[in-house]
Parts: C-alpha cells; structure tokens; sequence
C-alpha cells in the first residue's frame, strides 16, 4: 500500500467531513452498483480533461470498483499539487464503512 491509499476505516467519521468524496467509476458501473448521494461523479475516463474541477485548497477521497483507477488518478493529482486518496478497495470497502456508520 502506497501513501496515497487509504483504508476507509482508519479515518474518523470526524476526519472524512474534511474530504469530498469522488466516484471515478464509469457510467455503465454506476448502473449497476448506484453511486453515493455524499459522492460526485467524475468519471476516470475523462481525466486529465476535469482536472478544472479540483481545487487544490480541498482534500479529495477516490474511489472507483476496487482501487486501480483512484490510485492512478491519486497519484496523477498529487503530482500536480492536489491533495488526495484512494480508497482501498473502491466502492465496497466504503459502503461498509457507512453502513457500520449508521447502524
């Protein structure tokens, strides 16, 4: 694991507040497992052409099915002075960590 991989459940609930969480998944992907209402849809497909809508003042939390594709659109972030992580695991791992959140 790199340091731009994050395990969903070593960040608080206080702490994930401070990220905006991103669906990088593709539009088909999304059909079948619905994305996030807390998340924004950014598709990997279309980087580097969105990179507009990043900030880089903001802390960003990728994810997309498991883990490949936020980690390479972490890593290519970062290089240019973003701040952000991959969720490890992708999609999955997340919704466990908020289902436990709201149980």
């Amino acid at each position: 694991m790199s340091t731009m991989d994050i395990n969903i459940n070593d960040i608080n609930i206080e702490n994930l507040t401070n990220y905006e969480l991103i669906d990088i998944r593709e539009e088909d992907e999304i059909k079948n497992w619905p994305s996030l209402k807390s998340s924004r849809h950014i598709p990997f497909s279309e980087f580097p052409y969105n990179i507009n809508e990043f900030n880089k003042n903001d802390s960003y939390l990728l994810f997309c099915a498991r883990c490949g594709r936020s980690h390479a659109m972490a890593e290519a972030l970062i290089k240019k002075g973003y701040k952000a992580l991959s969720i490890n695991n992708g999609i999955a791992s997340l919704n466990a960590y908020l289902k436990k959140l709201n149980s």
